[in-house]
């Protein structure tokens, strides 16, 4: 047994404060604490011990320095508690919210502060807040990114479509849990009756003028085939630019279901290498740091417990981007640019692109000017719906919880939350605000 760092963290039952151990043994990589309470605690994050444990070095000690590096590049608007599916899994329980629903006023004022990062207008269900089309309306006029996060139930009504096409609402995170109808032993059979109505939502869509990020959330052990599904979806539907994969969370009113059913990025990468026949794992968090790199060079937020992949889609097919760079070239370039980790900015940068170009093979230029159209379309802002058609990026995460709790990790978020409380608009975090919800 290997201890990779000393955690500050706290008990997921009780929420004691307590301090715990990040831990590598010759099958996986979990943490570990103890409450004098309720006893000992262990979750699972990656069964690639090795790999995980470099990329955790890497991440840490080599890119943040125990420091929150990067520009938050998107904030989640709360605009209502309001939900028609009352989610067995959400983190927000609609039955006790914990804000209050925005008025136009509070838009203006989130639309006049906050002007450097994208707003994703979320709830609840923000299809249900009075004020959704005065929001994307104004955010329009002010050339303001957005982008709505939706289970898509309103959706399907085509007059509420055609007024939020109206409105000027680009980008859409469409949330989902099946393609299908789900059977009665399901353990996710409380969202079939949803099924049929936001497959029609998502026909909708196809046809307008958006940009679709397809958010299918995944239970373990319940629904994991769902990954590949909708990457098969997206990989003919060129109006999926991105893949934004939910891991369940167990918090909020998610505590109702068993903690079993949480999943990691890492797990569900394993997932997605199966699917693919990807031999070379080592290879996929040798992408990941070289990500990471990238992301913070550009000066952009990321969260540890994050993994991204990005897919080719190719005379019908979908082919990972891996299969793009000479993969052990990449590793020697990275293991190399470590010695640049303290220069200058302008030192690293240079450094950074030796490596790439350590990296290329003949076939990475077929993808030269789209790396290039994705890299602009992420410079100053997240705006996904200027991805070229040919990449489509996969981004795993894990809702934040106790049970993953890591005081390092959740100083680092990407993303930062507005909410309505005692009738002032406050910014937040999603980790701080599960810590005195569950």
């Amino acid at each position: 047994m290997k201890l990779l760092r000393k955690v500050n963290t706290v008990c997921p039952s009780c929420l004691r404060k307590l301090p715990g151990r990040l831990l590598a043994d010759e099958n996986s990589v979990y943490l570990y604490r103890e409450c004098p309470v309720d006893g000992p605690s262990r979750m699972e994050l990656s069964r690639n011990p090795r790999d995980y444990a470099e990329l955790d070095r890497f991440y840490f000690t080599v890119l943040k320095k125990g420091k929150a590096r990067g520009r938050i590049t998107n904030y989640w608007v709360l605009s209502t508690h309001e939900c028609q599916m009352r989610c067995s899994y959400c983190q927000i329980d609609a039955s006790r919210p914990f804000f209050e629903n925005m008025l136009e006023t509070d838009f203006d004022a989130v639309l006049r502060r906050y002007t450097g990062a994208k707003l994703t207008l979320s709830g609840g269900e923000p299809g249900l807040s009075p004020g959704i089309f005065y929001f994307f309306k104004n955010a329009s006029r002010l050339k303001r990114l957005t982008q709505l996060a939706t289970n898509g139930l309103k959706i399907a009504d085509r007059d509420f479509y055609l007024k939020l096409k109206e409105s000027g609402a680009k980008e859409i995170r469409f949330s989902l849990e099946s393609f299908t109808p789900i059977p009665e032993d399901s353990k996710i059979y409380e969202f079939n009756k949803f099924v049929n109505t936001k497959m029609a939502a998502l026909k909708l869509l196809e046809k307008g003028d958006f940009s679709l990020s397809l958010s299918p959330t995944i239970f373990k052990g319940v629904n994991e085939d769902l990954l590949l599904e909708t990457l098969d979806y997206a990989r003919e539907h060129l109006s999926v630019k991105e893949i934004s994969v939910n891991g369940f969370s167990w918090s909020g009113a998610g505590q109702s279901r068993g903690q079993e059913e949480m999943i990691m990025p890492d797990e569900m990468m394993d997932i997605i290498c199966a699917g693919f026949k990807v031999s070379d794992r080592q290879s996929i968090f040798t992408f990941q740091k070289a990500l990471f790199l990238l992301l913070q060079l550009l000066d952009i937020r990321i969260c540890m417990y994050t993994q991204i992949m990005i897919f080719v889609r190719r005379k019908g097919k979908l082919e990972p981007i891996t299969d793009y760079f000479e993969m052990d070239r990449m590793k020697q370039g990275l293991a190399a640019w470590e010695k640049f980790s303290n220069t200058p900015y302008p030192v690293r940068l240079l450094a950074f692109f030796g490596l790439a170009a350590y990296s290329l093979k003949p076939k990475t230029f077929l993808l030269s000017a789209d790396i290039l159209r994705m890299l602009f379309a992420n410079l100053f802002k997240i705006d996904f719906s200027r991805y070229p058609a040919k990449l489509l990026p996969l981004v795993l995460n894990t809702n934040c919880s106790t049970l993953t709790a890591d005081e390092e990790v959740s100083r680092q978020c990407m993303s930062a939350v507005i909410c309505k409380q005692n009738g002032t608009l406050r910014e937040t975090f999603t980790s701080r605000i599960l810590s005195k919800l569950n």
